[in-house]
């Protein structure tokens, strides 16, 4: 039996028919992956017009704090007043442009280094010093621009092009809620920028095609399938058992669809290994959230250049774990991103060489794929 074909031997388990016209799905040409001026278009489209993963909530500013980060190329400011309400503003002054904060700060009030213009924490400008008398100038016309910010399972999220949006993943999304992911310690914060385009380390995570051989250490393709379904911007894959035993978290993953009544038993399932009885997200356009009972892996993204992306990962794993156990969870998931890396900063290799795979995907193991493409499309659909 081809990997390809592993849903013919599930005996009982839930058919997901195929997304419409994935068989007729191709790869996407390599000037998608390595050109410039395509680069800054879908910036524009896809990073500066959705909800787009910006940190974590662990990291967040302290009441009466701030701190700076880029989202999609644009400059932000995190802000918590002193009653630790979040909010986010572009991190730029109103005056000539200049960026309020390079790393983070504290006090009543931000100082913009250039000109000194002094803003509350609720963005407001309060005090324009030697600015004269210039025609119409109102102190209440002139505070920062504010962007969109939600938390969601520990995530934040900024939304730069609609500071009144609402944040709202969706039905998949909630299917997680009982995930104790919020009870678990963070042992692993790391940074880096790999020499890959954005896309491709996200369509590599949207899919299990690729684990038997880039990964063969948690390879069990013998004993489950990968099943994947979605809904807006949310793709969930899970693992599914061939042959379910009697164990109630065995019988729902294979007979039940994410967020159907008993779906939350998953999450109370013993785990004997890493990446054991594990919820898979790609949430649009750069998150990558795996979920188990024991442990939670949340990676963004943040693109850039054509072929450069900053990759931030955070780990978590429940409390009271024995020192050998926490060790063997830092080593699985360090070896699989650096696997994953790997095989992604050599894809980028073909698409900087202008080599277009002029593929197709596969209908079943590439449906994450497919859904990447699809959004993508759906992004840029104005100018293709």
């Amino acid at each position: 039996m081809s990997i390809g074909d592993r849903k013919v031997a599930v005996r009982g388990v839930r058919a997901i028919p195929d997304p419409p016209g994935i068989r007729q799905a191709r790869t996407l040409p390599a000037s998608w992956y390595s050109d410039p001026t395509f680069f800054e278009h879908e910036r524009q489209r896809v990073f500066r017009q959705n909800w787009v993963a910006a940190g974590v909530t662990d990291e967040l500013p302290a009441p009466g704090a701030w701190s700076a980060l880029t989202v999609g190329g644009v400059p932000i400011l995190l802000v918590r007043d002193r009653d630790g309400r979040l909010r986010g503003f572009l991190n730029v002054c109103r005056h000539r442009a200049a960026p309020l904060c390079d790393d983070e700060g504290s006090g009543s009030l931000i100082r913009c280094p250039y000109h000194s213009w002094l803003y509350r924490l609720d963005g407001s400008l309060a005090r324009a010093s030697g600015v004269g008398e210039p025609e119409g100038f109102d102190l209440d016309d002139y505070s920062l621009k504010p962007v969109g910010v939600a938390m969601w399972r520990r995530t934040v999220f900024v939304h730069v092009g609609d500071p009144t949006a609402a944040l709202d993943l969706g039905p998949l999304a909630d299917a997680v809620r009982d995930c104790p992911f919020d009870d678990m310690d963070m042992v692993l914060s790391e940074r880096h920028e790999r020499h890959f385009n954005w896309k491709v380390l996200l369509e590599n995570y949207s899919e299990n095609y690729h684990t038997p051989f880039i990964h063969p250490e948690i390879d069990t393709s013998a004993t489950e399938d990968y099943p994947m379904v979605s809904d807006g911007a949310v793709l969930y894959a899970w693992d599914r058992l061939n042959q379910p035993g009697q164990a109630a978290d065995e019988v729902i993953r294979s007979t039940m669809l994410p967020g159907e009544p008993g779906w939350e038993q998953v999450f109370a399932a013993s785990t004997q290994r890493p990446y054991d009885v594990g919820s898979y997200l790609t949430i649009w356009p750069n998150v990558m959230l795996n979920l188990f009972p024991d442990a939670a892996l949340v990676m963004w993204i943040e693109p850039t250049s054509a072929n450069t992306t900053v990759v931030q990962r955070r780990l978590y794993v429940v409390p009271g774990r024995s020192a050998t156990s926490l060790q063997g969870i830092l080593d699985a998931h360090r070896l699989v991103h650096e696997q994953d890396v790997s095989i992604c900063e050599a894809v980028q290799r073909s698409h900087d060489a202008g080599l277009d795979a002029d593929g197709v995907l596969a209908t079943v193991e590439e449906r994450g794929v497919y859904f990447v493409h699809q959004h993508l499309r759906a992004a840029l659909v104005d100018s293709l």
